[in-house]
């Protein structure tokens, strides 16, 4: 595979400002990113005595999967204390969103690149989100159709989204299965469709909560690079973290407080606010099948004004130790908590994500823990060689497409396949009914009503002008459909609903057709770890 780098960040842009080390924002951080003066620094933190506990939580929750030797020694590892590198994410319909995977990517690199340079192992680790329950963000992807040139969306449909956190959601394995189907139907088949379609129905029959079925593709495809993973609403975690639950709760009124101070200063700098919440406690509680935030109030905890379940300080501090696994963070303890349990050197994010962080530097500071130097993921494209080839044929600047797509080109294009003759001839009428109307607007004077008739007038003429040029240049690209289909082809590969590829495209797109080994240490190339885009050739 050829790498091609690419920046796509805009000046002045919050990343690139972050990863230019820009003081007014670093000072809401507690390193630099992409400093390895940073990594040794953060690497001389002592250890924070869970390690051991972590390490047998991590190993249960995996020990169904066929481990390697590697991810053994990587836990045995995480039991010596050694350094994580760790990052996120909801567990989509079949993982989800490219970036998903290249946030693992991200971390398998960061991890082999400290472990050489600090020569100690360095363990990467990824973090199901599982306790989130907003469903509607996990329950679709999308697939590209070659044939149509179109985005599909590719939905599991249930008539009743579940309300509780998606590790607690038992799927239907049928409705799983319909949606693998229509995934295949839009993609269609090749000589890779029945190694995958096979690794994903054993995922769904091995599977019975929603986030399962991630964790068994997920290992499949990551497990030789000794991959951990973990869900954060393990049962046996949530047992490692009532001190920690009981703690937030003791202090929330100061947690509350230090978030939205620093939430104020950090608007100052960035201009805008990344975590919205009303909560103000920051956890949530599974009652009656929902996950529910937990508010305070008039000296109590309460799920909703309407309903009269509420509870005393003491009663929650009590349902923590008897019923942890009810227990979870919302996005502003999520990264307290990470950090509580893990002995981490990075944590890997996406933009979004990068800017949480950041909101949370008081926090941080009340619970006097140092944040972890906060790195953005990579960011990645594939480059079919239908789609390269669409772009030398037009002489096409990737890096514009990958930014802004293609439809500037597009116009050029049609503008240089239209008659010059035509449009001028149209454009002189317009110019000539603008010359009339400023006429006519003089020898009106400044009667209000005529003066009103005259330019609607002219609004009209020149809307049929408009209308004569869009519909001329729409015949003429009906006339050039072939060069059109191959415009389509590269919007939809690499700037699909105006955007990242990442953020759209699924994996199986991409392993349909270069296999099921796309992702792994043997046909996957290695990379150095990079703020600037990459795009891969296959």
């Amino acid at each position: 595979m050829d790498c091609k780098k690419t920046v796509i960040d805009q000046q002045n842009s919050f990343i690139e400002r972050y990863t230019n080390h820009n003081t007014e924002i670093i000072n809401f951080y507690g390193y630099k990113p992409g400093d390895q003066s940073e990594f040794e620094r953060r690497s001389n933190l002592s250890a924070n005595g869970r390690e051991e506990a972590l390490s047998k939580v991590i190993y249960n929750y995996m020990s169904q999967l066929d481990l390697t030797d590697k991810q053994l020694e990587n836990i045995e590892n995480l039991k010596r204390g050694h350094k994580v590198i760790i990052g996120g994410q909801q567990a989509g319909l079949f993982t989800g969103p490219l970036y998903t995977f290249h946030k693992i990517i991200s971390i398998i690199v960061l991890a082999n690149e400290q472990s050489e340079k600090l020569d100690t192992p360095v363990i990467p680790v990824f973090w199901i989100a599982g306790e989130d329950h907003d469903f509607d963000e996990v329950n679709h992807t999308y697939a590209y159709d070659r044939i149509s040139r179109q985005l599909n969306k590719v939905k599991y449909s249930t008539l009743e989204p579940p309300e509780k956190s998606v590790s607690h959601y038992h799927f239907d394995k049928a409705l799983v299965k319909d949606a693998l189907n229509d995934m295949f139907s839009s993609i269609g088949e090749t000589v890779h469709s029945k190694d995958i379609q096979s690794l994903i129905h054993k995922a769904i029959e091995s599977s019975e909560s929603w986030s399962e079925i991630f964790k068994v593709i997920t290992h499949e495809v990551f497990k030789e690079y000794g991959l951990l993973l973990i869900d954060a609403n393990d049962p046996e975690l949530r047992s490692l973290e009532v001190p920690f639950f009981k703690e937030i709760i003791e202090k929330h009124e100061e947690v509350d407080s230090a978030f939205r101070n620093t939430q104020d200063q950090f608007a100052e700098v960035i201009k805008k606010r990344m975590i919205l919440t009303d909560g103000n406690v920051h956890l949530f509680y599974e009652h009656d099948d929902k996950r529910q935030l937990i508010m305070y109030e008039d000296e109590k905890f309460y799920l909703n004004k309407d309903t009269d379940v509420t509870f005393t300080k003491d009663e929650l501090l009590n349902l923590v130790e008897e019923h942890p696994e009810r227990f979870s963070n919302n996005v502003v303890t999520r990264p307290l908590m990470e950090e509580y349990l893990f002995n981490t050197l990075s944590f890997i994010g996406g933009p979004s994500e990068i800017i949480y962080w950041g909101e949370l530097k008081g926090v941080f500071d009340l619970f006097n823990i140092e944040m972890p130097i906060v790195t953005p993921r990579m960011r990645i494209s594939y480059l079919t060689q239908e789609a390269k080839k669409c772009i030398d044929n037009y002489n096409l600047d990737l890096d514009t497409v990958l930014v802004d797509g293609i439809q500037s080109e597009k116009e050029k294009f049609i503008r240089a396949k239209a008659s010059d003759e035509v449009l001028r001839e149209i454009e002189e009428m317009k110019e000539s009914q603008s010359q009339f109307h400023q006429k006519l607007i003089k020898e009106i004077g400044d009667d209000y009503q005529n003066r009103k008739l005259v330019e609607k007038n002219n609004q009209i003429h020149q809307h049929q002008y408009q209308y004569l040029i869009d519909r001329y240049l729409l015949n003429v690209e009906r006339e050039n459909e072939i060069s059109m289909r191959h415009f389509e082809i590269v919007e939809h590969t690499l700037h699909p609903h105006h955007g990242l590829q990442e953020r759209v495209w699924n994996p199986i797109q991409v392993m349909n057709q270069f296999g099921i080994t796309m992702f792994s240490p043997s046909t996957y190339p290695p990379l150095r770890y990079t703020f600037k885009h990459i795009t891969l050739e296959l």
